[in-house]
């Protein structure tokens, strides 16, 4: 992909993340073998796959929704509305979303 504007690049970064998030809602149930959902992942358990999944996986759609809309309002300020050229790469807004998905945990 080629972007005429930085803020194009990471316009497109939230919007494939949104994209992925449905598409694990709409899959969840074959991915739902792979979380023990009863249980909170830590980095020591050694599952990464199962923490970097369960950052896109949602039950309800309300969840989805109101996650998507929040990714794209707040990431839109961010990300695609600042004044720091920095912030408007596809990979920052990727790897932003990853890291924090983790330290979450």
């Amino acid at each position: 992909l080629t972007m005429n504007r930085p803020s194009e690049e990471s316009n497109t970064a939230l919007i494939f993340l949104i994209l992925i998030n449905f598409f694990v809602f709409i899959f969840r149930n074959d991915f739902h073998r792979h979380l023990n959902i009863g249980r909170t992942y830590r980095i020591y358990d050694g599952d990464i796959s199962s923490m970097i999944l369960s950052m896109f996986y949602h039950i309800e759609p309300g969840h989805l929704f109101v996650n998507m809309l929040a990714l794209h309002r707040y990431g839109s300020e961010l990300f695609v509305n600042t004044s720091s050229k920095r912030w408007k790469s596809f990979f920052i807004v990727v790897l932003s979303y990853l890291v924090c998905g983790i330290a979450a945990f």
